[in-house]
């Protein structure tokens, strides 16, 4: 691993890095047609540093980035939480689409590499699990039946109007707006155009982090497909995929030729690279900010009829 980092090209590293950049700038852009969809007009900068920041903090504590982004909306451009939550569950949801696409595809084209890989080193969780909803299937039934009570009481809730709603019910209905507004896009084929050019540049960014090494030439388009779908599960075992990525890509890169520990130093590289990048780009939209007075303190307001154009 050593020979292999410090003989490394990491020209490629810079190249496959750019596709990061790419995809976070189209990112905004799709963000900022969410926003719009609901009437908040923010400009690209600004929904690129909010992203950023999110990157940033999900590598300390997973998932507050979201939070960290639509207050950072709020503060600065008057935009309540709630909603700019809303919009950005939808965007997650796009996603999780997108890689269930990417894993489709992976099955069909990578069909032996997806089955052994499975069988290796992720049947066995997944096996446990069905066994335990078996062996205790009453309590699997009680569960799924609260679950769709709750979810039957809150799809209700959702849509329930009063006429002096609580301070919970304005949360939860701005949250649902900011969800729905991918049915109010004024051009629905550019936030999908948008969507799939991102996971688009995510493959690319690993195709070309192959590259970095040597050995790496071994592997092709498929290798990179099934790191897309499978690396994911890396970035979801720990904050910001650190430690679990690189072990995931060396076991998953040995099926296609690599030798386990080269697959691992792809792995790293590849993180290393990433993650230096969301660092700096995070540390440099905090120091935009820092520079911009907070003038939107009240950050779950109802609506905002403030010019955000500034």
């Amino acid at each position: 691993m050593f020979n292999a980092v410090k003989n490394a090209n990491y020209w490629w590293l810079v190249f496959s890095v750019s596709f990061t950049l790419v995809s976070q700038s189209l990112r905004s852009m799709r963000y900022q047609g969410l926003l719009s969809a609901m009437g908040y007009e923010i400009g690209f900068i600004r929904a690129f540093n909010s992203i950023s920041i999110n990157y940033l903090v999900n590598i300390g504590i997973p998932r507050a980035g979201e939070f960290a982004r639509s207050g950072v909306l709020a503060s600065y451009n008057g935009i309540p939480v709630q909603k700019s939550f809303g919009a950005t569950i939808n965007e997650r949801f796009v996603d999780v689409l997108l890689l269930l696409g990417t894993g489709v595809l992976c099955f069909l084209l990578q069909y032996e590499v997806f089955l052994n890989f499975y069988l290796s080193y992720l049947a066995e969780s997944f096996q446990n699990l069905l066994l335990w909803l078996q062996n205790h299937w009453l309590a699997s039934l009680a569960l799924g039946l609260a679950a769709l009570g709750l979810f039957i009481w809150f799809w209700k809730f959702l849509f329930a109007h009063d006429k002096k709603e609580s301070k919970f019910q304005q949360i939860v209905h701005g949250i649902k707006d900011g969800v729905f507004s991918i049915m109010h896009l004024k051009r629905p084929w550019l936030f999908i155009l948008q969507s799939v050019a991102i996971w688009i540049c995510y493959y690319f960014m690993i195709y070309f982090a192959f590259k970095t090494i040597e050995q790496g030439e071994v592997l092709g388009y498929g290798a990179a497909l099934s790191l897309l779908f499978f690396g994911t599960f890396g970035f979801l075992a720990t904050p910001g995929g650190i430690g679990a990525y690189p072990l995931l890509a060396g076991y998953l890169l040995a099926m296609y030729g690599l030798e386990a520990h080269l697959g691992n130093t792809i792995g790293w590289i590849l993180w290393v690279g990433q993650t230096i990048l969301i660092i700096i780009l995070g540390i440099a939209a905090f120091v935009k900010l820092s520079r911009e007075k907070s003038w939107h303190p009240n950050l779950f307001q109802d609506e905002s009829k403030i010019d955000i154009s500034r």
